[in-house]
């Protein structure tokens, strides 16, 4: 079979990769696909929003409709075909994460966990505080490194696609860089073949589990 991530398998590699950069947009706006309503997308801007995402594995979406409301990244999604949401744990009840500066919150107003007093490693309905929230980056103003979400899931549970909603601008900063991971793919291929292959073992990015 002619599989390009065969790292002993080069031709394939070749073509897929030459292919691969001669569709790939050059520029962020050639990725933004302005959307009269995400809750209803036409035909022409999912058919675009698919194409985006197809060849560069990810799309942006501008739109009119400003409204804070978190249904709108869930029908989005369930447009594009993205109908199970992965929860972590720090996500709202309705597993959906608002990624925002959290404050801290007197010890009696965090959240205690399910009985017997452990937090779930993955998602879960649980609700929780905003004080849960502070020792993490995200919900901080602080920058946040390179990284890849949900690396850490088991192969059974890999995350498949993610929705980023913006409501609004920060204040100051809030930028985002990202990077469509074949593209990564193929730079550590080209600089050095053994990266692959290493990063490529079960147990390459696996953390220890949350019990606290």
């Amino acid at each position: 079979m002619d599989n390009p991530f065969d790292l002993d398998n080069h031709a394939p590699y070749q073509r897929w990769r030459d292919t691969k950069r001669a569709s790939h947009p050059g520029r962020a706006e050639d990725l933004i696909v302005d959307v009269a309503d995400p809750r209803a997308l036409s035909q022409t801007e999912r058919d675009r929003l698919l194409a985006l995402c197809a060849t560069a594995n990810m799309a942006i979406y501008r739109s009119p409709v400003v409204a804070q409301d978190k249904a709108i990244p869930r029908l989005l999604a369930a447009q594009m075909g993205l109908h199970r949401l992965d929860g972590n744990w720090l996500a709202d009840e309705d597993g959906i994460s608002p990624i925002t500066v959290s404050q801290a919150l007197p010890p009696t107003a965090l959240r205690t966990g399910p009985p017997g007093g452990e937090l779930p490693a993955w998602g879960g309905p649980a609700p929780v505080g905003a004080g849960d929230r502070t020792a993490f980056i995200p919900y901080t103003n602080r920058a946040i490194k390179w990284h890849t979400d949900g690396y850490y899931h088991p192969e059974s549970r890999q995350i498949r696609a993610m929705v980023l909603h913006c409501v609004r601008k920060a204040q100051t900063g809030g930028q985002s860089a990202v990077m469509d991971h074949e593209m990564a793919y193929i730079a550590l291929r080209e600089a050095n073949p053994d990266w692959v292959r290493a990063l490529m073992q079960p147990d390459a990015m696996t953390i220890p589990e949350r019990t606290g």
